[in-house]
């Protein structure tokens, strides 16, 4: 799929405005974007399908393609399985937000946010948790710090071992 992507992408550079071509909404799903959309589907025909039944599935939805953002209180659906990155450092470099009001990137007016996806280094708010109300950078940063907790707590397992 992600080679399907590049050479669509490739083959449309002629036809579009430039300012066509760099907005985000215009690129199709990757591979791994394309996964977690089929789980979530899956997800929702198995929850229609036992409307019929009146018993609900005996699925949980954080195994299909969704994750628990408790701050927003909601189910959030994942657009990419963590640790894959979204694109190379170079096609990010093109995309990036300029939101500068005194709660940046908080909504759909943002072009990050409305891509669902988090903000950059490259973005005017840098990402930095402080300054950014990207929801999807907050949620990047909570699932980076409960694998970066996780993998404390197995290194200190490793080094009682000794």
């Amino acid at each position: 799929m992600s080679d399907i992507r590049y050479r669509h992408r490739i083959s449309s550079m002629g036809k579009k405005s430039a300012a066509k071509v760099h907005q985000l909404k215009t690129l199709s799903p990757t591979s791994e974007a394309f996964v977690e959309n089929v789980k979530r589907v899956h997800f929702q025909v198995c929850i229609w399908r036992s409307a019929l039944t009146g018993e609900a599935p005996d699925m949980d939805p954080l195994e299909n393609g969704w994750v628990s953002d408790d701050d927003f209180g909601v189910l959030m659906p994942v657009t990419f399985p963590p640790q894959t990155e979204i694109a190379p450092a170079a096609v990010m470099k093109l995309i990036q937000c300029g939101c500068s009001s005194e709660t940046p990137c908080s909504t759909e007016r943002c072009g990050c946010v409305a891509g669902q996806m988090s903000c950059s280094a490259f973005c005017r708010c840098r990402a930095e948790i402080r300054t950014c109300w990207n929801r999807w950078t907050l949620l990047k940063q909570r699932i980076e710090d409960a694998n970066d907790s996780d993998e404390d707590e197995s290194n200190d397992e490793d080094d009682s071992d000794d």
